[in-house]
């Protein structure tokens, strides 16, 4: 997010200094990670434009090794970009008075354990701050009147009343003071309705690594106005959407775990109950068991991948598709049929093409083994035909084969999680929901054609990002 925009005209060309704010745009990072990014959320990027605004060049301010830059204050970031820009940086300035008192911090909380949890929290992210801790009605009112704070956190309930009495409270004496629930659990419901009644955030004490951003956000937007709270309204629908389809996952996940792991349990019971004659079956049963640890194997890998691409954020980089898909193929030829299957490249490839390597990785590898795994053995000549054409805009890919093909009936359902069309099928069900939610994170395009006992065709649109690069 942006937090500071300045423009200055050098000469023939109008220079923009932006100051980005990257805190509050990391959603999935670990709790390590996500500490150095509170103590160095900011970033400067300049930009160039021409006399009819045209943008010419635009860069991040790198440091010595070649990184993007970062920095813990924005007065640091604008003291760096001044003194980077010379004379032109004169008329750089930023106003961070408000910011050199000591924060006082009103905290409803009656478990002594939590208030020193979140004190330790808030210092291990270097925030300067007072904080006074009350747990009734009578040491709260007193407090909004005598303390004077810049924020109020509260637990959600507390023995004598809850966080909406607070914020009730509090907006008669101060309605703009700045009011965060910091709670052991939150349902979306109550998630809704605390945007709704006006408060600024809420933060989970299971979560507590994001108290420390959530406080700098309330202090620096004060009193929710319309448009924030419809943003907040807006991720807790967008949470309450995860939560549902994390639901299916966890049940998905569950039953795809435990159905292998079971069966070896059993083989191995099996193999402990025949005892002397346990060697004539000894190879049978491993091979058994092999299978079945495999399609477990499968499972984790796949939710993993889910998740890589759901937490990381988009890499460019160029790619080489004729590369990148014979690397693909080199990496499944141990697959049974695999050395049967006629394998048939075409790469037009006129221009650069820039996009994430590891993404556009895995759908290519997903489709590919698909088209291995679901080949048509009673057909003299099993194929796969990929053509991948690129121009400025796009590329454009083409993977077609000859397979076994899919029923129309199960088309619309393709691209669901945990869905099989085949009885054929080996896997998890999350293969293809992977392709489409890979594709959709590099704001691509999939469809399918297919016809049982026919074959299946797959055409993907990914945008090229070489403009991106440049620009």
């Amino acid at each position: 997010m942006e937090v500071f925009h300045k423009a200055l005209q050098v000469g023939m060309l109008k220079l923009e200094i932006s100051i980005i704010d990257r805190s509050n745009t990391i959603l999935y990072v670990s709790p390590e990670e996500y500490q150095q990014v509170l103590l160095n959320p900011y970033s400067v990027t300049l930009t160039a434009r021409d006399e009819e605004d045209k943008r010419i060049w635009q860069t991040p301010v790198m440091d010595d090794q070649g990184n993007i830059k970062y920095y813990s204050t924005i007065s640091l970031a604008i003291e760096d970009a001044r003194n980077k820009l010379g004379e032109s940086g004169e008329g750089l300035e930023y106003d961070e008075a408000a910011g050199e008192t000591q924060l006082k911090i009103l905290l409803i909380e009656d478990v002594p354990e939590d208030i020193e949890l979140m004190s330790m929290t808030l210092k291990k992210a270097g925030l300067d701050f007072q904080i006074k801790p009350v747990d009734t009605q009578e040491e709260f009112a007193e407090a909004l009147t005598q303390y004077k704070a810049d924020i109020i956190l509260s637990d959600h309930a507390t023995p004598q009343f809850n966080s909406l009495e607070a914020l009730s409270m509090a907006r008669k004496v101060n309605p703009v003071i700045p009011f965060i629930v910091v709670s052991g659990g939150v349902s979306e419901v109550q998630a809704g309705n605390f945007i709704r009644q006006g408060v600024n955030d809420y933060v989970l004490k299971s979560d507590l690594h994001r108290l420390p951003l959530a406080i700098q956000k309330a202090i620096r937007h004060g009193n929710n106005s319309l448009a924030t709270r419809e943003e907040l309204l807006s991720k807790v629908e967008e949470l309450t959407r995860t939560n549902k389809e994390l639901e299916n996952m966890i049940y998905g996940v569950a039953h795809n775990l435990r159905s292998p792991l079971n069966s070896v349990l059993g083989l191995l019971d099996l193999a402990k109950q025949e005892g002397i004659s346990l060697s004539k079956n000894l190879a049978h049963y491993f091979q058994m068991m092999e299978s079945s640890i495999r399609k477990l194997d499968t499972s984790i890998n796949d939710v993993l991948k889910l998740a890589k691409n759901a937490r990381h954020e988009t890499a460019l980089e160029k790619i080489d598709f004729r590369k990148l898909l014979e690397d693909t193929l080199e990496q499944m030829k141990f697959m049974k049929g695999f050395d049967r299957l006629r394998k048939q490249l075409d790469v037009t490839q006129a221009c650069l093409f820039y996009s994430d390597s590891y993404r556009v990785s895995t759908v290519l590898n997903n489709l590919l083994s698909n088209a291995i795994k679901y080949m048509d053995n009673s057909k003299p000549d099993p194929f796969v035909h990929v053509t991948v054409d690129i121009t400025r805009e796009q590329a454009l890919i083409h993977i077609k084969d000859n397979g076994i093909g899919i029923n129309k009936t199960y088309l619309s359902k393709i691209f669901s999680m945990f869905y099989r069309a085949t009885s054929q099928s080996e896997g998890t069900g999350l293969g293809l929901y992977l392709v489409k939610d890979t594709i959709q994170t590099l704001k691509g395009t999939i469809e399918i054609e297919s016809h049982e006992g026919k074959g299946t065709s797959f055409m993907i649109s990914l945008p090229n990002q070489c403009d991106t690069i440049w620009s």
